[in-house]
């Protein structure tokens, strides 16, 4: 039967060695900056330092503790109302969204809705216009 020929670290020429700890330097160093991008990014989801199954949790699934208008809110639709207008939309919906309520005020928030719009409803126009 052959004989499996074993080598040592202290046994190979010093190149291979460089070569194995630059192989390791660089796993390492991968490993290092796989960690703080996963922290900065996942680490604070659930409002605590440090990363846990909660971070991953509503990072990847959500918070679904809310309703869908909150989630939109909150979410991809933030930076669409001023921050006076979408908090009072979230109390609203907070408060069981109450028809009405919705209906007492509705004519003041869609007022300032379209206030808010106007401008940009009106450079739009003008620019299709122009087309």
């Amino acid at each position: 039967m052959k004989e499996i020929q074993r080598f040592t670290l202290c046994e190979l020429t010093l190149p291979v060695k460089t070569l194995f700890t630059g192989y390791l330097l660089a796993i390492g160093l991968g490993l290092l900056m796989a960690g703080a991008q996963i922290m900065l990014t996942h680490g604070m989801a659930d409002g605590k330092v440090g990363l846990s199954v909660d971070d991953i949790v509503y990072s990847y699934y959500g918070d679904r503790s809310g309703s869908t208008l909150e989630s939109k809110l909150n979410g991809s639709m933030k930076n669409n109302a001023p921050p006076e207008v979408r908090l009072e939309l979230l109390k609203w919906a907070d408060a069981g969204a109450p028809a009405s309520e919705w209906k007492a005020t509705s004519s003041r928030r869609l007022i300032s809705i379209a206030d808010l719009a106007m401008p940009i409803c009106r450079a739009w126009l003008i620019s299709a216009i122009k087309r």
